[in-house]
Formats: structure tokens, sequence, C-alpha cells
């Protein structure tokens, strides 16, 4: 029987199925902007000011901040697919809420909602998938997928956009409960035949059966000592050592980099930014929707280069033609430059630092500061491109420029190492090496009918 090729695995197509996460998390950004412009979403709720704006699209922030808050329960709690699947029907309810919104309340409980749906799936699915994934093959269960809503002329045009949110939502909280759980979640949870018949499930090719029994055992002998010296870490064990102090350092920087590159100001408000430079409506959704098309996300050092182009054009004058032209290029170089580096490495790294009892809730901690910093921005932006204008952007040169330089000293590279080998990257190796030796000096005990095997090197 032919085989396909040799990156077409279970994982990989699973993460491409995981990744409507992604999509949703990018969709949002992609219906909320061209319909902040609308003049028939404006009129319909009465010409919103630049705070309740501000407040629109930021309640969605807060939404996915409790969304986060609550998957290191959630998740560790339900497993790793009924935690999506439960955040996906809270998308489905928030999608109807704001596709028949009679009011700025009601559309606001529904983005509320939408937020809290995306929370949960972002701060799950690259848990789910880094755990699944072989250690070659963990950075591609990034998927991140953007989507731009064409032109209709008509009074309730918006309200499409916003009900199609609703439709990934409810295949990927049906869907996800049809593929197998996480081997390791299922180790941690002492069900260990279980993990290993779905550990096989997801790797098992016909021919590499000693490689699967090798690994599920590093993977199982890992987790049980884990599990047998540590007795059930909790939030506070996140902080209480200078290795997982390190680690949950590395994984919220990278998201906090991510949004103080800019990322959410041009996501939300480029239409507002294109306004300053005398853009009509028309003007701004094609360039939006253009954007849409092109990006999975905004980027980092470009922002520089477009912040400073965009001074050229003053708000309220006529503006250079030059410029128009230099800025409109210039977000969309932030765009590939985003999806190539930052953006996908926001979604890797998190994950894959943390220990499996800790990946949860570190997880959902890195999202939460993650969505903290994106809706004090959503938030506070609006007015503030109302009031000082292009120097706006001179707080994103400043933030982009104070983040490269921590990336380049504090660091560290993963690349190649499997999950239960990144204690060699953040300094406790020592601990595991105790953590063998009290194992070989007691591998006739059994931890819930599964022996421990001795693991001294």
């Amino acid at each position: 029987m032919a085989r396909g090729p040799e990156w077409l695995t279970k994982t990989f197509l699973a993460s491409i199925f995981l990744g409507i996460g992604g999509f949703l998390y990018g969709y949002d950004s992609g219906i909320i902007t061209p319909s902040l412009a609308l003049g028939s979403f404006k009129t319909y709720f009465g010409n919103p000011n630049a705070p309740l704006r501000g407040a629109i699209v930021s309640i969605y922030q807060a939404g996915a901040w409790f969304g986060s808050a609550s998957v290191g329960v959630t998740s560790d709690r339900l497993g790793r697919r009924k935690a999506i699947a439960f955040g996906c029907a809270w998308g489905v309810l928030g999608a109807a809420l704001m596709a028949g919104a009679a009011h700025v309340a009601m559309l606001i409980i529904g983005r509320l909602l939408i937020g809290y749906a995306v929370g949960t799936i972002t701060g799950v699915s690259p848990v789910f998938g880094a755990e699944i994934a072989k250690t070659n093959e963990r950075a591609r269960v990034t998927a991140v997928t953007q989507m731009s809503e064409g032109k209709w002329s008509n009074p309730n045009q918006w309200r499409l956009g916003f009900a199609i949110q609703g439709i990934p939502a409810l295949l990927l909280g049906v869907g996800v409960l049809f593929i197998g759980e996480s081997p390791r979640w299922l180790c941690l949870k002492g069900r260990y035949e279980e993990a290993e018949q779905t550990f096989r499930r997801w790797h098992y090719n016909g021919t590499n059966d000693e490689w699967c029994k090798t690994e599920f055992n590093l993977i199982h002998t890992s987790i049980a000592e884990e599990t047998q010296a540590q007795n059930r870490l909790g939030w506070a064990d996140l902080v209480r050592t200078a290795p997982y102090r390190r680690r949950l350092f590395v994984g919220s920087f990278v998201w906090a980099a991510a949004m103080l590159s800019g990322i959410s100001f041009v996501q939300y408000f480029q239409t507002a930014i294109y306004a300053t430079l005398q853009f009509d409506q028309d003007q701004q959704l094609l360039v939006s929707g253009l954007y849409g098309c092109a990006r999975c996300n905004q980027s980092s050092p470009f922002i520089r280069l477009s912040s400073l182009v965009a001074a050229l054009a003053v708000p309220g004058l006529p503006t250079n033609a030059a410029a128009q032209k230099g800025l409109i290029a210039c977000i969309f170089f932030v765009s590939a430059n985003y999806s190539a580096l930052l953006g996908p490495m926001s979604w890797i790294i998190p994950p894959e630092v943390f220990t499996t009892e800790l990946r949860a809730k570190a997880n959902s901690v890195v999202q939460v500061i993650h969505y903290s910093i994106s809706l004090v921005i959503t938030q506070c932006s609006p007015i503030a491109l109302e009031r000082v204008g292009w120097k706006y952007y001179i707080l994103f040169i400043l933030t982009n420029a104070l983040c490269a330089v921590v990336f380049a000293l504090a660091y560290p590279e993963t690349r190649g190492k499997s999950l239960e080998e990144m204690d060699e990257i953040f300094g406790d190796v020592q601990k595991r090496h105790d953590l063998e030796y009290k194992s070989a000096g007691d591998a006739s005990s059994e931890k819930d009918g599964f022996q421990v095997v001795e693991a001294a090197k």
C-alpha cells in the first residue's frame, strides 16, 4: 500500500483541524474592524464615540481573559478535547447574540461570550497540539487562518459576518470530540493503558512498533516521576522555584512582545488609521479587506517603519499621496513579517516549555497576560489616536526595540528537544537526576497498577 509523505501525519492533520481556533481568534478582528467603519453599523448603534468603540472591541479581550483564566481548571479536569468543546458552545451562543443584536448592550454581551470562547480554545488547543505531536513536528501544530468579508450593500450587512463566527465554533466543538485525547493528560490522570492505546492511534504507522513502545515509556516514566515526587503541583508552584519562574517568563514574554508590537492596535483599528489619511468608507473597507486576505497577523520590526511614514500624514489636513501609499505598504510588510516570525512563535513556545502537570495552568496564565495587555491596548487606542494622532505610534517603536533586546539576550533555544527534555534547558536537570536516582532505588514500587521503570542514567 502506498504511503503518504512523512509530514502528512495524523497529528499534523489534527493540528490543522485545531487551527479552527486560530481562525476564530483572527476572524474577530477581520469582522469587527470593517464593521466599525460601516455607516450602517454606526448609525444603528447611535454613532458610538471613541471610548464606546474601544469598549466594543476590548470587551472581547475581557471575555478572552476570563476564558484563559478558566482553562487551567477545565482543561485539567475535563480533558483537552472536552475543554475545547466547552469553549465552542459559548462561541456559538455569542455569535447568535451579536448577529441578532438589537442594541449595544446585546452586542457587547455577545462579544464577551465570543471572547470567552476564544480565550478557552486558544488556551487549550496549543497545549493539546504540543502534547500529541512528535518532537520534530511540534512547530507545525500552529495554524492561523484569516478571512475577510466582501462588500454587501445592505443596512444589516454587518450581521452576516457576526453570524458566520458561530459556524467554525460549532464545527470545532463537535469535531474535537471525535479525535483522540492527549496521551500525556491520560497519563496524568493515571489512565496508563488508555494512554498507550491513544498514543499508538496517534503515532503507529505499521512499522514503528518499537519506537512507539520506547517513546510512550519515556513519557509515562517522566509523568509518573513528576506526580510521585511533586504530589500534585498547584498554581503557586509556577513561581516557587527559579526554573519554573524562568519557564513562566519565557512563555509569557513572547505574547507580551506580540501585543506590544502593535498587533492589536493595527488589527482592530486600521480603518481609523486609514481615516486619518482621508480615506472614505469604501476605501477603508477595501484596504482592510485586502489586508485581511494577505495576512495571518501583524508584525514587529516593520511597525517602526510604518510609524515613521504615518507621521508624514497629519490628521485633518490634506494627505501626502506618497505617505498614503507608504503607510499601506508598510502595514502589509507588517503582516508578512509577523506571520513568518513572532506570530507563530507566540503559539509554539508557551505550551512546550512547561512540565505536563503544570502545562495547562501555565498556559492559562500566559494567555491571561496576553489578553490583559491586548485589552488595555484595544480600550485605549481609539482614544489615543483621537487625541494625539501619529504620536501614539512612538509607543510601539519603543516597545519593539525593548522586546528585540530581551529576545536576543534572554531566550533559550528549544528546537529538537522533547517536552520531557525541557528541564535540561531551564536549569532543573539536577531535580530530574534526583528523581531518577530515587526511582532507581524504588523500582519495585507500582503506581496505579503500572510499574515505574528505572530511568537512572
